[in-house]
């Protein structure tokens, strides 16, 4: 095999695809890990900002230029990442501050407003330019997920460790009540709209599993992923960017992708030998055609996620 000098990101992925797609059938994982360990070209930089252990972060929308971070020090940071890559900037600490854990973030469309919820049962609204909190939003419990709609940027849904999934508008009251669109016995750990449908959500259920809901008709799901084997603990869920598939992590089980329609899953990740050493927290698709799927691991620890990456096409 003629060895490639200079190996950077693209030629190792290219590399790799062009393995799967005529090379043998079977590459063992020793190799691929000495090869992109070889790369010089690969950027790795560690942000330093947060005194403790990191649980949310978000890139801002079309093109990445922001980052927000939040953690168990109960801070709401914002990375501007061309300064944070290239030279020693320090994050800008925005002024609403939680009472306790931080566990999910969301930017809006426009990246003008961030969304954070956690342990102190709350979402905080901040506003990016002048860094002031714009609003409260209490609830009853700890907030683990947060999804914008993208269609409006005045709503967004937030699910909960009281086992239900809120709509809310930031244009209502704050301490108004709620459009209740689930509500189960057992925790909601993530939920999301749909980027194409916007009346159309997705739940992950510590007892129920991977659920699909009309926001026209609250309270029952439209579908229940996963077949005869539907009623599994979900961790995260996430629809790829044209909101035809879904990806989902399960507790002590292989990360699942679904079509938007079919109960069944399309393809699990899944090998002999496989096994999660730690705790999967959540998932994403990536890359230009969603073609890649990313777990984040979590470990109680202050260096904040480490990651996994699928194959997904």
């Amino acid at each position: 095999m003629k060895e490639l000098k200079g190996c950077g990101m693209r030629c190792s992925v290219g590399f790799l695809s062009r393995r799967e797609l005529t090379g043998q059938s079977l590459m063992k994982e020793e190799f691929q890990r000495r090869r992109l360990a070889g790369c010089t070209s690969l950027y790795k930089k560690n942000l330093e900002g947060h005194f403790g252990c990191v649980n949310a972060i978000e890139f801002s929308n079309n093109g990445g230029e922001w980052l927000v971070s939040g953690g168990d020090d109960r801070r709401v940071l914002l990375w501007d990442m061309e300064k944070a890559i290239h030279s020693h900037s320090k994050p800008v600490k925005l002024k609403g501050e939680h009472l306790s854990n931080i566990f999910c973030l969301a930017f809006d469309s426009t990246n003008t407003k961030v969304f954070s919820g956690g342990n102190d049962e709350q979402v905080i609204l901040h506003d990016v330019e002048r860094r002031e909190t714009l609003n409260v939003f209490l609830h009853i419990d700890a907030v683990y997920s947060l999804s914008v709609s993208p269609v409006n940027d005045n709503i967004f849904a937030s699910s909960s460790d009281d086992g239900r999934v809120l709509i809310w508008d930031t244009r209502e009251p704050p301490h108004g009540e709620p459009f209740c669109l689930a509500s189960y016995p057992s925790a909601f750990h993530s939920v999301m709209f749909n980027p194409v449908e916007p009346r159309l959500l997705a739940t992950a259920n510590s007892k129920e599993g991977v659920g699909l809901w009309d926001i026209r008709k609250p309270r029952s799901s439209l579908l229940r992923y996963g077949g005869s084997m539907s009623l599994q603990s979900a961790m995260s869920v996430r629809f790829n960017s044209t909101g035809t598939q879904l990806l989902a992590l399960r507790r002590r089980l292989p990360p699942v992708l679904y079509e938007l329609h079919s109960r069944l899953p399309s393809f699990q990740f899944d090998n002999q030998g496989y096994f999660n050493s730690c705790t999967m927290k959540s998932c994403c698709f990536a890359g230009d055609k969603d073609q890649v799927g990313q777990l984040a691991v979590g470990v109680r620890n202050c260096n904040g996620y480490h990651s996994r990456v699928l194959k997904l096409k």
